[in-house]
């Protein structure tokens, strides 16, 4: 066992030394910033250290490739969901007293909470946008949709317990 860890290490090492200029320079022509490149070429190593079990690494950096277009698309993901956040405080003078702690929590909070989203049936992505975002009520939200109000609120309770287990 400890021979095939060793050997493991060994090849996540050799994958490292061999291959990460390569991805922090492929990373950097896409982003034009050498520190996010550093960070995301960091994370997708990170994430080969967590999945070494499950690749194969006949093709490395097809590999590394893959890993770190996912981890560049939630990049700019987290980006927009910032900038979006960001954009909304800068008008709402009751929020200037927030603490960069604040922020960044907010911000983890928005992205777990859109990661949640993508996976889930558009009528329910839809029934949480409604009536969370835009405060429409279960049965403006029914007529909308086309459902019973009782569809309607088992689909919002469904949401908010899923929100909530992601949550804690």
């Amino acid at each position: 066992m400890i021979l095939i860890l060793f050997k493991m290490s060994d090849l996540i090492s050799n994958l490292y030394r061999q291959h990460h200029s390569w991805l922090y320079q492929w990373l950097k022509r896409r982003l034009n910033h050498s520190e996010d490149a550093a960070d995301l070429a960091h994370d997708t190593f990170i994430r080969v250290l967590k999945r070494q079990d499950q690749l194969h690494f006949e093709q490395p950096r097809a590999i590394l490739t893959t890993i770190a277009k996912g981890i560049l698309i939630n990049w700019y993901q987290r980006k927009s969901i910032e900038r979006a956040y960001l954009e909304e405080l800068a008008i709402r003078p009751e929020y200037d007293e927030i603490t960069p702690e604040q922020k960044i929590c907010a911000i983890e909070s928005l992205c777990l909470i859109n990661q949640l989203l993508n996976q889930l049936p558009e009528r329910q992505q839809q029934v949480f946008i409604w009536s969370q975002l835009e405060g429409l009520t279960q049965q403006e939200i029914a007529i909308r949709l086309n459902v019973s109000t009782r569809t309607v609120m088992r689909d919002s309770v469904s949401v908010l317990a899923q929100c909530l287990a992601v949550m804690d």
